[in-house]
């Protein structure tokens, strides 16, 4: 009877990410910027582009967020601008949400989940988590991080089945090209070389080489996509972005700074929905009655299983090493000044839910060795939940 559900709604879902991310065609700066690099420009030729979080220099406008999602989009941009079209953000989108899905069923099975629980571990990350609101909406700061989390994903499969490090270094290139707070997850892999795997001395430092090499490359080509655009090595162009006035107040505190700390906390951990009233004067309510708080909402409220994470066995050493890549990643996300706005959940958090997931879900599979019934209808009710809220989100 689950499993029937299960198919379901993962049909259903699928359907919802394809509607949303083919009819959705605003904020697609990135396509924008594809073409830009295609004319041989680093900032926006497309004055629809101009807007937004973009930065103004010296007569030009640039996109401060980093490049490598363009990168991606420019054969296809390219094509469709053989027909005078623009390539939206949401076609490619599809196939990333698709990929993550993949990415977190072959995981669950190379641990040992059998079918049908690896489809409920992929459905309950893609659907009942914050990952929601960026996989329905191709808007270009959820793009990126659609992006990121697939090749977190990825870059994770790979870890637990090849560990082809040259490969995983490349991977990990791309995403510090894509969420430079994402690439901390590099912690994680040099910890396991240095004090779990095998092998002697040379084979240990040849495997840090080969994991941080292109990552390194990586660093040097954004300190030259830098320096040509702004004439500085360091300045990737968010001291220059239009914000609006409370991110602007925000960011007088300092970029990073403890002063931020206390309220991205809070919107991780304990936000929750707001009432929808009817007016502004009274407290009567309305349809749809409560929505998604547009600053951001507990990872305890759009996934809930999370909970989980209390109950399970954290005395392994590599448990340990990916709860520590876990708090090294969060770490600069809750000292930034940017909580977040117009998102589903904390969406900052997908930088590092990734491996806080699998954290969660080696832990299940060591304690319950197959999926629990309540996890499992958890994971379908609040799948709904979170649609129920981010309907109003979107349709205000």
């Amino acid at each position: 009877m689950l499993f029937k559900i299960l198919k379901f709604n993962i049909f259903f879902f699928v359907l919802i990410v394809f509607l949303f991310n083919t009819l959705i065609s605003s904020e697609q700066q990135f396509s924008y910027l594809a073409n830009s690099f295609l004319h041989g420009k680093l900032y926006f030729i497309d004055k629809l582009a101009v807007w937004g979080d973009a930065s103004f220099f010296q007569g030009h406008y640039y996109w401060p967020l980093s490049p490598f999602p363009s990168i991606i989009l420019m054969p296809f941009v390219f094509l469709f601008g053989i027909f005078d079209k623009l390539f939206l953000q949401g076609y490619l989108q599809i196939l990333l949400v698709a990929g993550v899905f993949y990415c977190i069923y072959k995981i669950s099975l190379k641990l040992k989940f059998t079918f049908p629980d690896s489809l409920f571990l992929a459905y309950a990350f893609c659907f009942s988590s914050a990952f929601l609101g960026v996989a329905l909406l191709p808007w270009s700061w959820y793009f990126a991080q659609v992006v990121g989390v697939f090749i977190f994903f990825w870059i994770l499969h790979e870890f637990l089945n090849k560990k082809r490090y040259w490969f995983m270094g490349i991977l990990l290139g791309f995403l510090f090209l894509t969420r430079v707070t994402a690439s901390l997850i590099i912690s994680l892999f040099i910890l396991d070389i240095l004090f779990i795997s095998k092998g002697d001395v040379k084979i240990k430092v040849k495997n840090i080489i080969n994991l941080c090499l292109p990552i390194l490359i990586s660093v040097g080509l954004v300190f030259l996509y830098n320096y040509l655009r702004f004439g500085d090595f360091f300045e990737n162009g968010y001291a220059m972005q239009f914000v609006p006035e409370h991110a602007a107040k925000a960011r007088a505190y300092g970029i990073f700074s403890i002063i931020h700390l206390p309220a991205n906390i809070y919107y991780f951990l304990l936000s929750t929905p707001i009432p929808v009233f009817k007016d502004n004067v009274s407290h009567v309510l309305t349809f749809p009655f409560v929505k998604a708080n547009p600053w951001g909402m507990s990872i305890f409220t759009t996934s809930p299983y999370f909970i989980y994470l209390f109950f399970i066995n954290f005395k392994k050493k590599q448990t340990r090493f990916m709860l520590a890549a876990t708090l090294l990643i969060a770490s600069p996300i809750f000292l930034y000044y940017g909580i977040g706005w117009r998102q589903f959940g904390y969406r900052y958090s997908l930088d590092f839910l990734p491996i806080l997931y699998l954290i969660l879900i080696v832990g299940m599979k060591e304690k319950y060795k197959n999926l629990p019934d309540f996890f499992k209808y958890s994971v379908i009710v609040f799948s709904f939940v979170n649609l129920y809220l981010f309907l109003p989100f979107v349709f205000r």
